[in-house]
């Protein structure tokens, strides 16, 4: 067993290792402790894809025995790479050891559970209405325990996560007491499950052998497959017209920070934002990291050398990578593209599922789509990169989802002043909305009018149970269809078309103009037109329209207002 009193870079490394595959493999578990039961549970996917994304870049370290660096990258990739609510809060949760560890080499007990405080405190501050019974309370009763054992004689890191761990898992057990819902569905939270399964890794990594004389290539990572980002226009055609035109050098570069400086974030973007495009600037609390296309590298380089020494600095021409790339169809392309495309005041940026909901967000003006939803959360990276190739000085996102708030969020923070975020929490809401955008009218009064717009959508999504369940008078049979309002079960019937009728009937019933269906498949546009059919004569007022969505999960989506 590992008695270690201290934890340099590689035995941390080893830890995260360590957490990283445990939730892989309990990660189809996590998803099973959903609330509803729905097939739409990713909870454990979306922690498991962040920490991936982290662990991504602490293997890129150059010198992974600085422990002090490897919690940088690890920071720096669990933001980029962070996927729903359960993710972007796992960022959070982490970043004390960012904190915690900067300028040190080694760390002991008290320091580990130091930072699992530290990173509890920022996770808290994150979430705009903290709950209890979640993620967030397994993780401060897991760091108060660490804390407890930490104050006792001859301490190790292996006392640490016990204690940590024991005190999480009688919080997680707790979580159903402290959440109503958790009670009713008769699960634990699942976001606190998928923390425990890492800190279990982080035990078990503790008590076996250290990995001090293994080649790093033997820890056997392997890339994790994600889902693949779409934006809008042509975003082969935009590079290459940067490449050769406005934006032709990816420059990038660290700037390292001073005792003195406190936030430097927006005056550093301000100096940039005129040399280029695709600007990104992230502050820590030792770097500033900058990415910036521009054509004058030179002159990015002096820029930030205003606020600091510059290291890491890395500059590719992108247009000539793109020229090895692309080959002979370079010159072709370019005659189809003697220009850039105009640059817009405003525009707009929307997550969305489904080739046939895709298809509508593009036909009213949405420039940018990032293919998601439920089970497949985009990370804040995914929609940065979506963003930036927008042409446009301001953007507005909608991310159609509960799940995908706390990303969207996240990814306006790191383009501080150029994306905004539009509290729609589902395909119907995000449609209102889009519906009610007006390029000329100012940023302010567009969000306004925006943000109203989404309030008044009424939303319902029906899909087929997985599962026995009771839930509010409900009594669930698998196979039942479940119709959700909001969010919530408003009826269950093991008849499909009966369901939808229900629900058709019950939207008319409340004075709505019009409402639009979204069917999954062509297996169901027979029994989506007739039953719209025969609602349209009863309730000659309503303007029914009956598109074919391609959504997963969701036999029906339909919104109303």
């Amino acid at each position: 067993m590992l008695q270690q009193e201290d934890m340099d870079g590689a035995l941390f490394l080893h830890l995260l290792k360590a957490g990283h595959d445990e939730l892989e493999k309990r990660k189809d578990e996590v998803n099973a402790l959903n609330v509803f039961p729905v097939p739409d549970g990713d909870t454990g996917t979306n922690m498991f894809l962040t920490l991936h994304s982290g662990l991504e870049h602490v293997l890129q370290c150059g010198d992974k025995d600085d422990l002090q660096k490897l919690a940088q990258a690890l920071s720096s990739g669990l933001l980029m790479g962070a996927r729903g609510n359960s993710g972007v809060i796992l960022s959070q949760l982490f970043r004390g050891f960012q904190s915690v560890f900067l300028g040190r080499g080694r760390s002991d007990a008290r320091q580990l559970a130091q930072a699992l405080t530290q990173g509890v405190q920022i996770a808290y501050k994150a979430v705009a209405r903290p709950v209890e019974g979640t993620i967030l309370t397994v993780a401060r009763e897991a760091a108060l325990g660490a804390e407890a054992a930490s104050r006792k004689k001859d301490v190790t890191l292996l006392h640490v996560m016990e204690a940590a761990v024991h005190r999480g898992e009688q919080a997680l057990l707790h979580t159903p007491d402290l959440l109503p819902i958790l009670r009713q569905a008769g699960v634990v939270d699942s976001g606190g499950q998928g923390l425990l399964y890492i800190y279990k890794g982080f035990l078990q990594a503790l008590m076996s052998e250290p990995l001090l004389d293994r080649s790093w290539d033997d820890l056997g990572f392997r890339p994790a497959v994600v889902r693949r980002t779409e934006a809008l226009p042509q975003p082969a055609l935009e590079e290459l017209a940067h490449g050769e035109g406005e934006f032709g050098y990816c420059t990038e570069f660290l700037i390292r920070r001073s005792d003195s400086d406190q936030n430097v974030e927006e005056s550093l973007r301000e100096s940039l934002m005129q040399l280029g495009d695709s600007l990104l600037v992230v502050q820590t609390d030792e770097w500033i990291k900058v990415h910036v296309h521009t054509l004058h590298p030179g002159t990015a380089l002096e820029a930030g050398l205003a606020f600091g020494a510059l290291n890491g600095i890395k500059i590719d021409n992108m247009t000539e990578q793109y020229a090895k790339r692309v080959g002979t169809q370079r010159d072709m392309v370019l005659g189809q593209a003697s220009a850039s495309p105009l640059r817009a005041k405003l525009a707009l940026a929307a997550v969305v599922t489904g080739d046939g909901i895709e298809a509508l967000y593009r036909g009213i003006g949405v420039q940018a789509i990032v293919q998601g939803g439920s089970t497949m959360n985009p990370s804040t990276e995914e929609l940065l990169t979506a963003i930036k190739r927008i042409h446009a000085d301001q953007i507005i996102l909608l991310p159609n989802h509960k799940n995908v708030i706390m990303a969207a969020e996240q990814a306006c923070a790191v383009m501080a002043g150029k994306v905004h975020v539009i509290p729609a929490l589902n395909m119907g809401s995000g449609l209102g909305a889009a519906l009610a955008f007006d390029a000329e009218r100012p940023l302010s009064e567009n969000i306004e009018r925006m943000t109203e717009a989404a309030k008044r959508v009424q939303f319902v999504a029906i899909t087929a149970s997985v599962r026995d369940a009771s839930y509010q008078g409900h009594a669930i049979e698998e196979g039942d269809y479940l119709a959700l309002y909001e969010g919530e079960i408003a009826g269950a019937n093991p008849s499909r078309s009966t369901l939808y009728r229900e629900v058709l009937t019950t939207l008319c019933e409340r004075s709505v103009e019009i409402c639009t269906v979204f069917y999954a498949d062509e297996s169901l546009r027979e029994e989506a037109l007739c039953e719209a059919d025969a609602l349209a004569q009863d309730y000659p007022e309503v303007t029914f329209e009956v598109h074919c969505g391609g959504q997963s999960i969701y036999d029906y989506l339909i919104a109303a207002e």
